[in-house]
């Protein structure tokens, strides 16, 4: 249960986090997400968290909980990755 919430609020940071540097400038470096945000940022980005939240659906139903395990690490990274970027826009713009 806690690899599930754990996925939940990383997905969340994550959204959140990728929202935030998009609007303050920053670029969204995912291959295939930047490829999905065509559509508009707001509406790529709640469509690969889709996407994804149907993988690990997957993965729980399928009894394959490794996987969301190593999603979880993977979107930890993606978050503390967002974090600094944030950072250096926030800097950025506080020196211009």
């Amino acid at each position: 249960m806690i690899t599930q919430l754990t996925f939940i609020f990383l997905q969340l940071a994550d959204f959140a986090t990728t929202m935030t540097a998009l609007q303050m400038g920053g670029r969204e470096k995912n291959f295939l997400v930047s490829h999905i945000m065509v559509i508009g940022s707001l509406q790529g980005l709640i469509l690969s968290k889709v996407i994804i939240l149907g993988i690990a659906v997957a993965a729980v139903l399928l009894r394959k909980h490794w996987v969301l395990r190593w999603v979880n690490v993977v979107f930890g990274g993606v978050v503390l990755w967002n974090l600094v970027v944030i950072a250096r826009l926030a800097l950025r713009a506080h020196v211009a």
